[in-house]
């Protein structure tokens, strides 16, 4: 990551970058020096590597694995997403536009569904509430019991409180059986989106912290995982990958499987 600071900062001292790159754009602006120096900008770098790739990337890894293996999904998928081509009305070999995909509900419901299970970013987020005492009430059921009792903390102002997106995301009061892939669990009696679940989705994080690329992601996983329905799925087959590969196990900021995994692995035949 250096190094592309390094070549950002030389093309816009020989003229070559108009302000085209992020490094570049940041370079040229106004910031004060410290924003620009090396080590900053390798951390931004960093940050949107790991924040605008890797999050999107591992979302579609884990829906594919689960659309492989469980066909009756896929197939009603794919049944979906040709039907929104027809309605469309687009020419040969193009694809709706993200507004026409996204009112799709099972495509929406799949889309969801990989979200909740790769979680975006599995470390602690930590929050302090600098002005006020958090009091905090719940349950829990000591190990070696079957019975919960209730707790109640004051957690003095000032302190951080941290969770992650996994802890929320397998509460099973709000999605029963929560690791499996359930994308139907999105939709209501009508076969609707279920917005109330949306307040559980913590994949982008909530509130005024919450993901700024967040619409950018939700554009590129409906046109993305469309394309892949239609043009490559039909063609894909599993190699040596088992749920092993896509179960949370452990996190670098990003969620990560097993140590030993060697990732979803594919074979694509040809056309």
């Amino acid at each position: 990551m250096p190094n592309y600071v390094k070549k950002a900062q030389a093309d816009q001292d020989n003229g070559l970058d108009n302000s085209t790159t992020v490094f570049g754009s940041l370079l040229e602006s106004d910031l004060p020096y410290s924003e620009k120096s090396l080590q900053r900008m390798t951390e931004e770098g960093f940050s949107l590597f790991a924040a605008g790739t890797e999050t999107v990337s591992w979302a579609l890894t884990v829906i594919t694995y689960h659309l492989l293996t469980q066909t009756a999904l896929l197939s009603k998928l794919t049944a979906e997403v040709r039907q929104a081509i027809d309605d469309d009305g687009a020419e040969p070999g193009q694809m709706p536009s993200w507004a026409a995909l996204e009112k799709r509900p099972y495509l929406r419901a799949v889309i969801h569904e990989g979200l909740r299970l790769s979680y975006g970013l599995a470390s602690r987020t930590s929050r302090i509430a600098t002005g006020e005492d958090l009091l905090y009430r719940g349950e829990w059921i000591p190990k070696g019991s079957s019975t919960s009792r209730k707790v109640e903390y004051v957690i003095p102002r000032g302190y951080a409180v941290g969770m992650s997106s996994v802890i929320t995301h397998h509460d099973e009061s709000v999605f029963p059986d929560s690791h499996a892939f359930v994308p139907e669990r999105w939709l209501d009696e009508k076969g609707q989106h279920r917005k109330q679940l949306d307040r559980a989705l913590l994949a982008f994080s909530k509130g005024s912290r919450s993901c700024v690329g967040i619409n950018l992601a939700y554009c590129e996983l409906y046109l993305l995982l469309a394309l892949l329905t239609i043009r490559v799925f039909p063609r894909m087959r599993l190699y040596e990958s088992t749920e092993k590969d896509v179960v949370y196990d452990h996190d670098f900021f990003n969620p990560f499987p097993v140590r030993d995994s060697k990732g979803v692995r594919a074979i694509i035949a040809r056309a």
